[in-house]
């Protein structure tokens, strides 16, 4: 069996942005870059498949410039996969889902794979894509929001969240999950073993290489904005509970105009 998981390395959630103005453009000189935190779920499920037994191959694939070498070689080669494709187009830094699934689904033609894995979403732009764009373009199985997974022969058994509770849906391979917090605890690298995943093949490939242009975003960001300051807090200050709800009653119907 041959698996693929489609990566990306994002701003670290405890960036600080710094933005005191409308910008075109967010200053990104000084931002921590590391694996999606999803994609995490997605290459520690690829690699328990792998440790479960047969003969598994699982490549991590992303796209980006040369700093995303590091993340794939301590998040990526090593906790267990065996190589990572980086599609090295500059065009593709900063673009939408549609453009990276593009790029993404050209690797995984060219090399053939009964299953993709990746997380549900991103953190840095939260739109959550990714997975259903690469099923449309592979004509593949998809099933979302995967907590639990039970591979059979040629056949997965997938457990996913729904509102108010959960479904089991079966499907048959190849097929592509995107994958959410409960389907496994990630690993953490050893020393030794990031040492090793140096000697493990990385590829780098262009559009070109793959036979496609480099595709176009269909959605880009004009303007970032900071969020608008906070109003003063008012404390209302009365001993009588039933004093005070009176009083957040008037402030709210008659300052706030909330209600």
């Amino acid at each position: 069996m041959k698996i693929a998981v489609c990566v990306k390395q994002v701003p670290d959630s405890e960036t600080r942005i710094n933005l005191a103005a409308p910008a075109a453009q967010l200053d990104e000189s000084g931002f921590t870059r590391v694996l999606n935190p999803y994609d995490a779920y997605a290459v520690e499920e690829a690699i328990k498949i792998k440790e479960a037994g047969g003969e598994v191959e699982v490549t991590a694939i992303t796209a980006g410039p040369a700093a995303v070498k590091e993340t794939l070689k301590k998040d990526c080669l090593a906790v267990g996969c065996d190589k990572a494709v980086i599609i090295t187009d500059p065009e593709l830094i900063g673009a939408d889902e549609m453009a990276l699934a593009t790029a993404m689904a050209a690797v995984i033609k060219r090399d053939g794979y009964d299953l993709v894995l990746t997380g549900i979403k991103a953190i840095d732009n939260d739109s959550g894509q990714l997975g259903v764009l690469l099923a449309e373009q592979l004509d593949m199985a998809h099933v979302s929001t995967v907590t639990k997974l039970d591979l059979g022969d040629g056949n997965l058994t997938a457990e996913r969240e729904i509102e108010g509770g959960k479904e089991i849906v079966e499907a048959s391979l190849p097929a592509v999950l995107t994958c959410q917090k409960g389907l496994n605890e990630p690993r953490l690298p050893s020393l030794p073993n990031i040492m090793k995943a140096g000697m493990k093949p990385m590829e780098e490939v262009s559009c070109a290489d793959l036979g496609i242009e480099v595709p176009a975003s269909l959605v880009t960001v004009k303007l970032y904005s900071p969020p608008h300051a906070r109003g003063e807090c008012k404390l209302i200050d009365a001993e009588d509970p039933a004093a005070a709800a009176r009083e957040l009653a008037r402030l709210l119907n008659e300052e706030a105009k909330v209600i």
